[in-house]
């Protein structure tokens, strides 16, 4: 029930951000596209239907003065679900940033923001003794590797 309140306040303050409902996705990497469609993916895990890539490095410069440590992708019935992105050089603040500009302002739960859109789900969970942090978008539908 305590989870339940903030989801729904979360839903209710962001019912109004027509970024974050139109958000399908993070860039080019969009919910619901083929793996065949993406160059530069290196197959990291492969458990039945879902399959989780690593972007190759010359592929993490995607938002200026954000350095990206890595950028996973993951794939479920041939579809992408989720994507993971971890920031490195003390520019996980100025992701922050892009996020509460591209999307409002989220919800704090515990130690991680949150959005919710009508196809996404937006995480921001920093690192503890960093200026770093690890964003996660998933699609409404996603079923990743944990949750199997």
């Amino acid at each position: 029930m305590k989870l339940l309140i903030p989801v729904m306040l979360l839903s209710f303050f962001n019912f109004f951000n027509d970024n974050l409902d139109k958000c399908n996705g993070f860039e080019k990497y969009k919910f619901g596209t083929s793996e065949k469609l993406y160059k530069n993916l290196t197959l990291e895990i492969e458990e039945e239907d879902i399959q989780l890539y690593t972007v190759n490095s010359n592929n993490l410069n995607i938002i200026n003065e954000v350095q990206f440590e890595y950028i996973r992708v993951t794939f479920n019935k041939n579809k992408l679900s989720a994507i993971a992105l971890s920031t490195k050089d003390k520019t996980g603040s100025t992701f922050f940033k892009y996020l509460k500009n591209n999307y409002g302002n989220p919800i704090k739960i515990k130690n991680t923001y949150e959005w919710l859109g009508k196809n996404v789900r937006i995480v921001y969970e920093p690192y503890k003794k960093s200026e770093d942090g690890i964003i996660d978008f998933y699609s409404r539908e996603a079923r990743t590797l944990k949750n199997k």
